[in-house]
């Protein structure tokens, strides 16, 4: 068979420019593979120093001077925190609302519209236990909240009962908690108070995520964690889309 594909290839004409043209064209292409290869190890930076930052920022080891001075051992607690479980900041939300908008919890997209999500829709017609989401509430998966599945709502709707709602309580921002449940300490915390016989049916009930125990600033320096954080991301974005565009000038040019 590759005798013939051969055979059949080699009859078949290519149009090729000149040799000064090929020679010119492939260093306009490398020029953009250059381009691509040094935002991509811009991303990466920006990544390394949001992790960095989130590592000094929820441990106090790195402060603002007006909020106290930073730690200096480890797990010490910042001046002005408090040691608090999680249900001295959160309450549940239970409410239904059947005719609200569905929608989806993603650990990397936030919450967004259901039929955006890739996999194929298979809930069940019923919603009449659906859960209501408002703006500013923080959602997780009960059954993935150990691997990161949660975002704080920038929408009003409803969501599956696979799904646990939160409201934050006042004195208390949505997007520093946001952040704060994505750090892998965190994460590790819930892990450790989830219940299940296997990784496949471990969960985190509210009741259980209520008695998860945290190191919690002052909502003034809750917000100015978060908007450092919030500025990093916006950044890395931004990269993102500059790293998209010149894949498709690239592909433009060939």
């Amino acid at each position: 068979m590759s005798c013939l594909n051969t055979q059949l290839l080699s009859g078949v004409p290519i149009p090729l420019p000149p040799l000064p043209e090929q020679k010119k064209i492939a260093e306009i292409l490398s020029a953009w593979d250059r381009a691509i290869e040094q935002v991509g190890k811009l991303i990466d930076a920006k990544q390394r120093l949001k992790r960095g930052l989130m590592q000094r920022l929820f441990t106090g080891r790195m402060r603002f001077p007006k909020f106290g001075k930073p730690v200096q051992k480890k797990g010490e607690l910042p001046e002005g925190w408090k040691a608090c479980k999680l249900n001295a900041c959160f309450k549940e939300r239970k409410e239904t609302a059947p005719d609200f908008p569905l929608l989806a919890i993603t650990s990397d997209r936030g919450v967004i519209p259901r039929d955006e999500v890739e996999r194929k829709v298979t809930s069940n017609a019923d919603k009449s236990k659906y859960k209501r989401i408002v703006l500013g509430d923080i959602g997780y998966n009960t059954m993935w909240m150990w691997q990161g599945v949660s975002a704080v709502s920038t929408l009003e709707g409803i969501v599956s009962p696979a799904y646990t709602i939160c409201i934050p309580k006042n004195g208390h921002s949505p997007s520093f908690f946001g952040y704060f449940f994505k750090h892998p300490p965190m994460i590790h915390l819930f892990h450790r108070f989830s219940r299940g016989l296997v990784s496949d049916t471990l969960n985190l009930k509210f009741r259980l995520f209520s008695q998860v125990k945290a190191n919690v600033p002052s909502e003034d320096e809750q917000t100015r964690i978060a908007a450092i954080l919030s500025t990093c991301d916006r950044e890395i974005e931004l990269l993102r889309r500059k790293e998209t565009a010149l894949h498709e000038q690239k592909k433009g040019l060939m």
